[in-house]
């Protein structure tokens, strides 16, 4: 019996997060002391440092010809949290549809799967939950899961049908 391997539909959409989070990276790094201060009061070192975290190969890279051991280890993780767990958190999900390592689920908002569009000002010194949180695939996937819980063979039918995901055989 072949078992059945995931991948991103679109590779596009790490590349895009990728993008994304290096731009606010950049920003908090390289910003005038205005443009910090747009972004609130916050520990701006815990910010960067968080960001260089995800950057460092925590996003899946499939054109990379000779990919690092923790783009390796990355992509193993991504793939396992599909194939050996029940159920995963709201950030875990969202965090497989965008292409990134769910173990990094702690970065972002543990309540992201509750806030409404019109609570937005919750994120407001929280960057990267605020980055999240404005994708289409949260949009999405909050209105079809509305818990933190949430089963997995039910979030891989779905990430399917929506073309978020693929499956290889074996």
């Amino acid at each position: 019996m072949s078992q059945s391997i995931y991948k991103l539909f679109h590779d596009r959409t790490a590349e895009n997060i990728r993008v994304e989070v290096g731009r606010l990276r950049d920003g908090l790094l390289f910003g005038s002391k205005k443009k910090v201060d747009k972004f609130g009061k916050v520990d701006i070192q815990c910010d960067i440092a968080a960001l260089e975290i995800l950057l460092s190969d925590y996003i899946l890279d499939y054109k990379t010809p000779n990919p690092n051991e923790r783009q390796l280890k990355t992509r193993s993780e991504w793939h396992d949290f599909l194939t050996e767990t029940e159920h995963l958190s709201f950030n875990e999900c969202l965090l497989i549809l965008l292409g990134i390592s769910p173990t990094l689920s702690d970065l972002i908002e543990p309540t992201l799967y509750k806030i409404k569009l019109n609570d937005i000002k919750t994120l407001q010194e929280k960057h990267l939950s605020l980055i999240f949180f404005q994708r289409v695939e949260n949009h999405l996937l909050r209105e079809r899961f509305r818990s933190n819980n949430i089963n997995t063979d039910e979030f891989i039918k779905w990430a399917l049908d929506y073309k978020y995901l693929r499956t290889i055989e074996n």
